[in-house]
Order: structure tokens, then C-alpha cells, then sequence
């Protein structure tokens, strides 16, 4: 699914992971790099997974399958129709009724982030673009990259996050994070100081953008690349680094159990080669073989 075929519902999708992670990012214990923040992928969509305020549980889920908003507040539950002409401002309305309606009384900075229109939530009329059947190909786009993710990083023997939706930049990443401190050189950066404070090397996956026509998997170093590096005979075809973005690159355009594995086979490649561009030791151990029976994933 190229990018110009379904720009105008991405951008309502990215603004309603927006309004979740608000809600996550105020609710949820706080981990390092953010990753309390990531919203999970699910059967149907993503979520919230499990928030706490007011003394009381609650989640928010986007369910793509049914075209719906489903809250639960402790037994409570509520739904709110996902439509084509709703806006982003009656879906934030509606979010903080129904739990100002079940005691919970939170509030959230409203303007978006790393999102190019700064319209806060409650002003927005514009986006209102809902398909169902776009929805639905965009879960089996999430779906394949949370797949393709965890087959690399899952069984991997250190410290790491796993596949989240990550709602400022609209990406699915995880990442192996090396026990470094390696502070970010400008504090005042309130998102990349909490992002970039120990070495790691990120994972990701995006739908596309102005310098991609469509999905792109990606895979960026920290502290960041000041060099340029070679795709050698292993990668995939068509993979290459780009000194722009300082990342390894591979588009896709087939979501195959075949294009899973040259998916993991490139972010292996990437990560040989930047583990030792970051002068990791000790990573041996990383990838022994777990001492458990295969299930239906191995």
C-alpha cells in the first residue's frame, strides 16, 4: 500500500495513536528510551495496553477489524464508532467524557508532536478521513512488521524493547540497548534526551513518507553514524545505508513469510556491522540458542 493511496487516513491514524499515547505517556510507568510510551499491536489494532489514574485501570484500543474506539474503565466499557467525517477533535472529546463520566480525570498535552500540524486535538476539524478496508490493510502492515521484528530481536539474549507502535514518528521499532551512558548533546531536546541517553541500535519500520512512496524498514545507531557503510553480497537486494539519514534502508513491497526472513537477515547484517562500528564487546552470548522446546514460531 504506496503512501499517496491513503494519505489522508494516515494522517487521522497518526493523530488517533496520538491521542493514546497521550494518555500513555501520563499513565503508564516510565521506562528509558520511551518505551512506556509504544502502544502494542493487536489482533484487531493497538492499544494502550493497561493504564492507572484516579485509583482506577483503564485502557484505549483502536480497533481496526470493527471500525471502533473501545474503552474500558475498570467493568466499565464503552465504545465509540470510528467513521469517515468524525473528526480528531470529537474522537478526543468523546475519550475525555467518557472517562471524566467513569471518575477518571486526566489531562494531556493536546498539540502534537513531531506531527506537522500542531492543530491541539479539541480544534481539529480537518482530519476526518476513515476507509475501512484502508484501516484493515494498514493492520496487516503493522502486523507484518511487528512479525518481522520480533522473529529478529525476539529470542536475542540481552537487554532490549521489544515492537511497539511509536506514535510521535508513526513507526513500529524495537531496539537492543548496550548498558553505555551516552548522554544526548543537547538537554534542552525534551524527547531526543530521553530517547538518546544509552548506546543502542533501533530496529523500525514506517509506512512511508515524502522520501518513500511506501513501507520501509529501517535500522539507525546511536550515537549516530558519522561515516558511510557498504551492503555487502549477505543484505538483501536493494538494501543500502543512507548517509543522509545515517540508517540502513530496504523498502518492501511483498509481505511473505519469505520477505520476513530477508527482513531479518538485513537487520542481522545492519546490526553486525554497527556493533562493531560502536565497538560492542561482549555480544557473543546474544544469539546461543534458547534452552527450550521450538513452538509454532521457531
Amino acid at each position: 500500500m504506496l503512501l499517496n493511496e491513503w494519505k489522508q487516513e494516515k494522517e487521522t491514524m497518526h493523530l488517533l495513536s496520538q491521542i493514546l499515547g497521550k494518555y500513555k505517556l501520563v499513565a503508564a510507568y516510565q521506562q528509558p528510551q520511551w518505551a512506556h510510551v509504544s502502544l502494542d499491536i493487536t489482533v484487531q489494532g493497538f492499544t494502550t495496553g493497561m493504564l492507572h489514574a484516579d485509583n482506577k485501570d483503564f485502557y484505549i484500543t483502536v480497533n481496526l477489524l470493527d471500525d471502533e474506539i473501545e474503552l474500558r474503565i475498570d467493568n466499565n466499557k464503552e465504545i465509540i464508532a470510528l467513521k469517515d467525517g468524525l473528526t480528531i477533535q470529537y474522537y478526543y472529546q468523546e475519550i475525555q467524557r467518557i472517562l471524566a463520566e467513569n471518575k477518571v480525570f486526566i489531562d494531556i498535552n493536546t498539540t502534537p508532536q513531531e506531527f506537522p500540524d500542531t492543530t491541539p486535538f479539541e480544534e481539529d476539524l480537518h482530519h476526518h478521513h476513515y476507509d475501512s478496508q484502508i484501516s484493515n490493510n494498514m493492520l496487516q502492515l503493522m502486523k507484518f512488521a511487528y512479525h518481522a521484528e520480533s522473529k529478529f530481536i525476539a529470542p536475542l539474549r540481552t537487554r532490549k524493547f521489544t515492537p511497539g507502535l511509536f506514535w510521535g514518528t508513526f513507526d513500529i521499532s524495537c531496539a537492543i540497548i548496550q548498558d553505555i551512558h551516552q548522554p544526548f548533546e543537547n538537554d534542552d531536546m525534551v524527547i531526543e534526551r530521553a530517547a538518546f541517553d544509552e548506546e543502542m541500535i533501533e530496529f523500525g519500520f514506517w509506512f512511508g513518507d515524502d522520501n518513500f512512496k511506501g513501507p520501509t524498514f529501517f535500522v539507525l545507531p546511536y550515537p549516530f553514524a558519522n561515516r558511510k557503510f557498504e551492503c555487502h553480497d549477505d543484505f538483501p537486494q536493494d538494501s543500502y545505508f543512507s548517509e543522509t539519514l545515517g540508517e540502513f534502508i530496504i523498502e518492501v513491497t511483498e509481505y511473505s513469510e519469505e520477505s520476513k526472513e530477508e527482513i531479518e537477515k538485513f537487520f542481522y547484517e545492519s546490526y553486525n556491522i554497527l556493533k562493531d562500528y560502536l565497538e560492542w564487546q561482549g555480544c557473543s552470548h546474544f544469539h546461543l540458542p534458547l534452552k527450550m522446546a521450538n513452538n509454532h514460531l521457531t
